[in-house]
């Protein structure tokens, strides 16, 4: 038979293992209807191949060779056959746990031996067709060192079956990183399946570590220990273990290799390392797009727009696939359940997050550019190494309107009148403040979304990539950039074309007294956890450079907004202003515009004392004194009692007790003791 002029063959064994065990009685444990089904679908099978054993009266045994495989039913027969006899085994050996009669336990053995010959000759029905594909005849192999492990240990063998168990999750782990969420969780739902086998036998060959290790520890450090190294002894109680292990190198160098020509994932291999921990996921496609999109920032630099849009653009489709895998691993964990599944579940999100925190890097570092380009041009740093420095072209103006006050011009109307000039200036230092507030926007978003996907990551992936330590970070930066913001702002206000001084100090002293210590609480907070973060890895690169803030970062800010003050004060007593508290201002007087080191002393605020605790964004601790209210008289003012007018008429007064009291006769001037007289006496009284 040739292969070649047949289709490939694609049985997902791990597949109709699992839909068929938990479909027909495994699910409740029941092993007599799993074997009854398996037996009917065997006989159903069996005829559509024409391969019918006999009938009724008479039997003809037809075994399915390598030879004759050409369909997916052939290899289902041999399938069904090695189920059918575990299923009996596993009847037998519960059968056995309440009797201990032992001629259950030989029968059982019996039964495990039939289903290995079944295994093996799926497995070598699998390897010599020669048109099945690697996947099908990976999990062929897998399955058989399954049964073969289960008979080992049963026959209390068990150097030989920590073998096949270890050798089966070596191709099940494999299989499961080169496959989609499903691929994974029948994967993981095999392994797990073998994990008692695993810690059991392991303990019974006097394994160092059998009782605290867990069986994933246990099956790496057995297989690197006594299997890489002793091909000879292995290959004696596994047969085939060559061919096995050849096959398994070449399904993981095809995985390995990207889905269009030089694209290769050798360097991930369906791995994220990241914040110094990895994440293992299980789809190709996203791997190819992951180390795709991180060449692309690789190459990237962040004075080249166009470089960030395309780094931009490949991590957005990272983010999208991400998605899409998650949604796909959800699916499939309703379906197969494991420990694995939401594992899986958890490293998509971790990608989502990774994606996401790149997105928001690649955005705040094309802000951050065009915004140190727009203040380099304008004169306005932050590196300034003397007043002057600060707000460059105001203080230009300044230095300039003197001495043309002193040629008795107006600087101010030259410039107004020059194409280029203040409107240039004023358009440019708005974009600075505009810019620092996408920043801050950006942030904001960041926070927003990291918050939405910690809440569904698992703790383990959380803390592999220390993830809850991204919020203290971004709080850090966020606090940084509204500094950086408040002191552009500053010089904005201050700027010839809006004149408006007071505004610019009082913006300084805001960020100086409540800003600034704010952010320094929260870096200091965020050096505290500080998250190893290898060199080379171009996300982690960037967010270093554009989100992670350091007490000197702010610190330089400080010296910044300290040398701005007195120049601001010097523009408040320079410049005329129509404003009365600036106009009133005289120096040498103590007034805190003309003087900003005699600015008023800082009281307690009673708005934030009375609050039970400090909340963000509220009142803050201590406001300037502007006003000393010991020191005001206040003046009576005479006010007719409306209220006193309004209710008079319902008030009952008792005339004669009154009159008795006043020595008047109660007849007097008011009409006697009539009704009327009481009426006008109770509104007027007597006279």
């Amino acid at each position: 038979m040739e292969s070649t002029d047949q289709e490939r063959i694609e049985f997902g064994i791990f597949a109709y293992i699992h839909d068929s065990r938990q479909t027909y009685g495994l699910r409740a444990q029941d092993y007599l209807r799993y074997r009854r089904f398996c037996a009917h679908r065997l006989r159903n099978v069996r005829g559509a191949v024409k391969l019918s054993q006999g009938t009724s009266t008479t039997f003809r045994k037809k075994e399915v060779s390598a030879d004759m495989v050409s369909r997916p039913e052939h290899l289902e027969i041999l399938l069904l056959q090695a189920e059918r006899a575990w299923a009996f085994a596993m009847d037998l050996r519960e059968l056995y746990s309440r009797t201990e009669e032992p001629r259950q336990r030989y029968h059982l053995i019996r039964r495990l031996r039939a289903a290995l010959k079944a295994g093996g000759q799926l497995a070598a029905a699998a390897a010599g067709c020669g048109n099945c594909d690697e996947r099908t005849l990976l999990e062929a192999h897998a399955y058989k060192l399954q049964m073969q492990s289960q008979l080992h240990f049963e026959l209390e063998e068990w150097t030989s079956a920590l073998d096949c168990a270890v050798l089966s999750r070596v191709i099940s782990e494999q299989l499961a990183l080169a496959g989609s969420s499903r691929h994974y969780a029948l994967a993981h739902s095999m392994i797990e399946a073998l994990d008692p086998i695993v810690r059991l036998a392991a303990y019974r060959a006097r394994m160092a570590g059998a009782q605290q290790s867990q069986p994933t520890e246990l099956a790496a450090l057995w297989h690197s220990t006594m299997m890489l190294n002793n091909a000879a002894r292995v290959g004696k109680a596994i047969t085939g273990y060559s061919g096995i292990t050849a096959a398994l190198d070449a399904f993981a160098a095809g995985a390995n290799s990207g889905a269009s020509g030089d694209a290769q994932v050798l360097a991930y291999a369906n791995c994220l390392s990241w914040r110094g921990g990895v994440v293992s996921y299980a789809s190709q496609e996203l791997a190819v797009l992951t180390k795709d999109a991180q060449e692309a920032l690789q190459k990237a630099t962040t004075d080249d727009d166009g470089a960030l849009d395309e780094a931009e653009t490949a991590f957005g489709r990272v983010k999208k696939a991400a998605r899409r895998c998650h949604s796909e691993a959800v699916a499939t964990s309703a379906k197969i359940h494991s420990t694995a599944s939401e594992t899986l579940e958890s490293a998509y999100l971790a990608i989502q997050l990774y994606s996401t925190c790149a997105l928001q890097s690649i955005a705040i570092a094309k802000h951050v550019g065009q915004a140190k380009a727009a203040a380099t041009k304008l004169g306005i740093t932050l590196e300034a190494t003397d007043n002057s420095a600060f707000l460059g072209h105001a203080q230009a103006w300044i230095l300039d309107s003197e001495a043309g006050e002193r040629r008795g011009g107006s600087t101010i109307s030259k410039r107004k009148g020059q194409k280029g000039g203040i409107t240039d200036s004023l358009t440019e230092a708005a974009r600075v403040v505009v810019l620092y507030d996408m920043i801050r926007k950006s942030l904001n978003n960041l926070m927003v979304s990291v918050s939405e996907i910690l809440e569904r990551v698992s703790p383990a992936t959380s803390r592999a990539i220390h993830a809850h330590q991204i919020i203290e970070e971004v709080a850090a930066a966020e606090a940084y950039y509204s500094c950086v913001r408040g002191y552009y702002s500053a010089a904005l206000h201050a700027s010839p074309a809006h004149n408006k001084h007071l505004d610019s100090l009082a913006l300084l002293d805001l960020t100086l007294t409540e800003t600034i210590p704010r952010a320094l609480a929260l870096a200091s907070t965020a050096s505290k956890l500080a998250v190893p973060r290898p060199e080379g890895q171009a996300v982690d690169d960037l967010w270093r450079r554009t989100v992670t803030v350091t007490i000197d970062d702010i610190a330089a800010v400080e010296r910044g907004i300290k040398r701005a003050i007195p120049v601001v004060g010097r523009l408040c007593a320079t410049t005329t202003s129509a404003n009365p508290a600036a106009a009133q201002g005289k120096a040498g007087t103590g007034d805190w515009v003309s003087d900003p080191s005699g600015r008023p002393v800082m009281v307690v605020n009673e708005l934030a004392a009375s609050a039970s605790k400090p909340l963000p964004g509220g009142p803050p601790q201590y406001a300037p004194k502007l006003v000393d209210l010991t020191a005001m008289e206040f003046a009576a003012v005479p006010v007719k009692p409306l209220f006193y007018d309004l209710v008079a008429s319902s008030i009952d007064f008792d005339t004669d007790l009154i009159n008795q009291r006043s020595g008047k006769s109660s007849a007097a001037g008011t009409g006697g003791n009539s009704k009327l007289g009481s009426l006008i006496g109770s509104l007027w009284g007597s006279r």
